[in-house]
This record gives structure tokens, sequence and C-alpha cells, in this order.
């Protein structure tokens, strides 16, 4: 006995089919007497050292004349007995879609496999009554299968479009983000240009100038000061305390040291340079000299 009979008396075959669609989209199906006269897909047994794609080609051709391509699997089959095959029989049949670019009238059977074949479309088989229960079965795994690839493919597409539309809206903020700094900057600027005017002219003052025309500068410089206080503060922008105040050094910076009587240690007493915050957040801290 040879390795491959003993294997056939001890183990189910393997065998393949395939269910074949055409360029109209419809599938093949043959009438076979060995499924008791039922419509199914084409196959046969695996060969002793032959790889399941070779097999299925070989078989389709064998039993249709036809000629496949791109095979893909499907699932597993089993007839264990069964009144539909052969209830002697244990087979393990591995079902697979193909397609075929052959004309509808290039089949050609052998008689043996198949007495009658049909090209039907989905809704053709969904209603045909000759159809053998388990190649109905694999026909419809494969049709729910590819429509849940199609619905990911549909969620795919969705979800790139989401992120295209996202990375679209990211740029949008960002242009008009840009828009509105440079808007708030030139407000902010054409805000400071009447100080910046005034300046301007109180130092066209000539030198030497004295008595009231000096007196009258003076208030000039006042007025511009509560100008740039008045803008400051409509921004929210307030100076930090400092002659007299505890030094903090959140909103500090001390620059030196000296002794001063019956003034307490850490508290300021003078002013190196201003410092400013805007709510709890400090621009600048203040430059001050602190007691001993």
């Amino acid at each position: 006995m040879t390795d491959e009979q003993t294997i056939a008396k001890h183990y189910p075959p393997v065998t393949t089919g395939a269910i074949i669609i055409n360029q109209a989209g419809k599938i093949f199906l043959m009438r076979s007497p060995k499924f008791k006269n039922k419509l199914v897909i084409p196959g046969g047994h695996v060969n002793w050292g032959e790889s399941l794609a070779d097999c299925l080609q070989r078989e389709i051709k064998e039993e249709t004349g036809l000629t496949i391509r791109d095979p893909e699997f499907v699932r597993p089959v089993e007839f264990i007995f069964s009144d539909n095959y052969d209830p002697a029989k244990h087979i393990i049949p591995l079902d697979y879609v193909a397609y075929t670019d052959d004309p509808e009238d290039a089949v050609r059977l052998d008689g043996r496999e198949g007495t009658e074949y049909f090209w039907l479309t989905r809704e053709e088989i969904a209603s045909h009554p000759d159809l053998e229960s388990t190649t109905r079965e694999t026909i419809a795994f494969y049709h729910q299968r590819e429509r849940e690839r199609q619905q990911c493919a549909e969620y795919k597409q969705g979800w790139q479009r989401a992120v295209a539309d996202y990375q679209n809206l990211q740029k949008e903020v960002e242009r008009r983000r840009a828009e509105w700094a440079a808007f708030s900057e030139q407000q902010i600027l054409a805000e400071f240009l009447p100080v910046y005017d005034n300046f301007r002219k109180a130092g066209s003052v000539p030198p030497g100038t004295g008595g009231a025309e000096l007196s009258g500068w003076a208030e000039g410089i006042q007025h511009i000061m509560k100008q740039f206080g008045s803008i400051l503060k409509a921004h929210g922008v307030e100076e930090i305390k400092t002659v007299g105040e505890l030094f903090d050094p959140a909103c500090h910076e001390a620059m030196g040291e000296e002794a001063a009587g019956g003034v307490e240690s850490g508290r300021i007493i003078r002013e190196v340079e201003g410092g400013y915050r805007s709510g709890e957040r400090v621009i600048k801290p203040a430059k001050v000299i602190v007691v001993k």
C-alpha cells in the first residue's frame, strides 16, 4: 500500500472548490450527479504533492473548461457521512472565490462531475430551489464578507475624509489666528501711535526753553504717561507694587540689599526698574533694592 493510500484510508481527503465569477458578475453553478443533481460549485480532490492553488486551477479546468484567476480563500467546509454527498465518505472541501474572463458559452462539462451549468445572479441564486445547502451557505458567507469589506472601505473613506476635513480646519484656524494676531498687533499699534506722536512733539522743544514753556512741556510729558497708563490698563496690564512692599520672588527681582533703620528685613526700599503683570501672569518682574 502506498503512502497516499495509507493516508486516504485513515484521514479524510481534502478537496478544493471555487465560486467562479465572470465579468458580468454572475456565478457559475453546475448540476452534479454526486450531489443528488443539486447545483454546486465545481472542484475536486487534491492530489498527492499538489498545492491547493494548483489543484483548484486543474480541477476547474478539467470539470468546466474554464480558466480562473486571482483565487482567494473563503472558508473550510465538512461533509461527514452526509446525505447531501455520500453517506459513506468524510471529505473536507476548502472553498475559494475566483474570477474568469472566459465567455459564458466557453464551458465544457465532463458529464461525470456536472451535467448542466448555469450563470446566475445573486438574486437568482437566493431564490433557486435546486441549490445544494452547503453551496448556498458558502455563497452567502462570501456575499456577507464582501458586504463587510465594502462597509470597512466606506468607513475608511469616511475616516479619511474626516481626517482631511480636520487638517483643513487646522490650517484654516491657523490662518485665521495669524490674521487675528496681525489685526490685534495693528490695533495695539494704532492705540500707541498717538502717544508716539505726542512724544515726537515733546522732543521738538528747542534747547534753552524755560519758564512757562518748560512747565507746559512737563505737563505734556505727564499727559503722555497717563496715555500710556490708560492703554496698558485697557489691555489688563498693571504695574507691580514695589516700594514699601515685602519682597516677593514671584514678581520681584532683588538687585541688591541696603541697611535701613526702623525698616524690617525684606521690605523693598527702592525700585530700580518697574515690573508689570497681566492678571496673575508676570510679564516683567520689578527690579528692586531690599532691606537687609
